[in-house]
């Protein structure tokens, strides 16, 4: 059993995906972490004792499972006062609550944020423990589901895992979109370039992956589109809008060559940077989300609002 983390120190989550199956623990964690830590920086906090795995062998070497919750702990860092006190709530019930998550709001903590969070916040605004079943990235904005129980993240992971559950968003992308509807059906792997968590179609280890596109609306410099991703790879819209011609509007990281996501990582992000992505944050939106619940499995549908920020709106 996990010991709970002494106040000076926090554990962070990582659940492991069907597509990182069999992976190496090290292999696995040096690439959800990103930049941060190289695998020989992994190995060492495996060495430490600060990574975990409930009931498997913690090793190097070992081999991870999809489904299974790897944990790292961290110390306490401060942090930045929280923008927002609580989470806009769209439904809740005994098992589930589904938020309209603000943009610039982590999911889960990190090394780094503890109080900026979905679940941190949540849990303190509902007083009890939440369950993450999926994650937004923190600059998108929309609807998200939470379980609030132990069998019932289970039944909503499985989920997420078979596609059982429909998600579209709303993408503010440069350019005027000439079509009306495209089906994207290119797969995506690592880059293989200077920015290790940058994806690309036909990168490294490629895995297939379709998005459905739709034009909602144009003003001629900017584009609304609707994404339903019919696959859940890392960063799949974002790397297919980029892939199109119309990255997203604010993506540090898909916009040129990734220049502003450099910066960004070395804190060195200008006004004058921003205003050329034009916006503060990828303007990306988890718009409508579908799925059937734990308990009798009827069929349950959200629509979270449209952000303040998003300079074109779908038609009515």
């Amino acid at each position: 059993m996990t010991t709970a983390a002494p106040a000076e120190w926090i554990d962070v989550p990582f659940r492991v995906l069907k597509e990182h199956e069999g992976r190496r623990l090290d292999a696995y964690l040096a690439e959800r972490l990103g930049k941060k830590y190289s695998r020989a920086a992994v190995q060492k906090l495996i060495d430490d004792g600060l990574v975990t795995r409930p009931g498997k062998p913690v090793k190097a070497a070992a081999r991870v499972a999809a489904g299974e919750t790897v944990m790292i702990r961290y110390r306490r860092q401060q942090e930045p006062p929280v923008p927002h006190e609580t989470m806009p709530v769209l439904y809740q019930d005994e098992r589930l609550v589904v938020i309209s998550k603000p943009g610039g709001t982590l999911s889960h903590p990190t090394d780094k944020v503890l109080h900026n969070t979905v679940t941190h916040l949540l849990s303190k605004q509902l007083g009890r423990k939440v369950y993450l079943a999926h994650r937004l990235d923190r600059e998108t904005s929309g609807a998200m589901v939470l379980a609030l129980d132990a069998d019932a993240a289970r039944s909503l992971y499985e989920q997420f895992v078979g596609r059982g559950v429909r998600k579209e968003y709303l993408a503010v992308v440069f350019g005027s979109v000439a079509w009306e509807e495209k089906v994207v059906d290119a797969p995506l792997g690592a880059e293989g370039k200077a920015i290790r968590v940058r994806r690309a179609v036909g990168g490294e280890g490629a895995q297939s992956a379709v998005t459905a596109f739709r034009r909602l609306a144009t003003d001629g410099r900017l584009s609304l589109v609707s994404c339903s991703p019919r696959t859940g790879r890392l960063h799949q819209i974002r790397a297919h809008l980029a892939h199109v011609g119309h990255p997203l509007v604010g993506d540090k990281l898909y916009v040129g060559e990734g220049e502003a996501y450099m910066k960004a990582v070395r804190k060195e992000v200008s006004r004058a940077d921003l205003d050329a992505l034009g916006a503060d944050r990828q303007l990306l939106h988890a718009w409508k989300l579908s799925l059937t619940h734990p308990d009798d499995g009827r069929a349950l549908s959200f629509e979270a609002p449209v952000p303040d920020d998003f300079p074109l709106r779908p038609p009515r």
